[in-house]
């Protein structure tokens, strides 16, 4: 082990629920080498890393995804952020017209296109979420 990399902190045993069962997993060259940097990042060992990662999306408290899923989710809340800015330009518009103020075409006009455009982003990645396209 070099003296550049930290050492892998080792898991206590315990006594009350010991590990008696194995599994044996084969890599190619370039998993291998995927696997240990990410362990070394977690600071476990390969095995115990592959162990944790395993244990932890079979007991569902993590859910393995594609790696652009981050990239989807932020475009679906990028929509909800601009649905609700338009939610709050209608609302002050409501809020002039209903203290008998008037509002311009222009301005009106303006926000529901917006509202179109948010609503048509907001289906359009439902959709391609729902069909696995995004």
């Amino acid at each position: 082990m070099s003296d550049e990399m930290p050492r892998a902190r080792r898991r206590e045993r315990r006594a009350d629920n010991p590990r008696s069962h194995r599994v044996n997993l084969a890599y190619n060259d370039v998993e291998l080498a995927i696997i240990m940097t990410a362990a070394a990042v977690a600071g476990l060992k390969p095995a115990a890393y592959a162990a944790r990662a395993a244990l932890a999306v079979a007991k569902e408290e993590v859910s393995p995804a594609p790696v652009d899923y981050k990239d989807r989710l932020r475009m679906l809340a990028d929509a909800r952020v601009a649905a609700n800015r338009i939610g709050t330009n209608l609302n002050q518009i409501a809020r002039v017209m209903n203290s008998e103020g008037e509002e311009t075409p222009e301005r009106l006009e303006s926000v529901l296109e917006r509202v179109e455009i948010a609503v048509r982003r907001l289906d359009e990645a439902t959709i391609a979420m729902l069909e696995g396209r995004a």
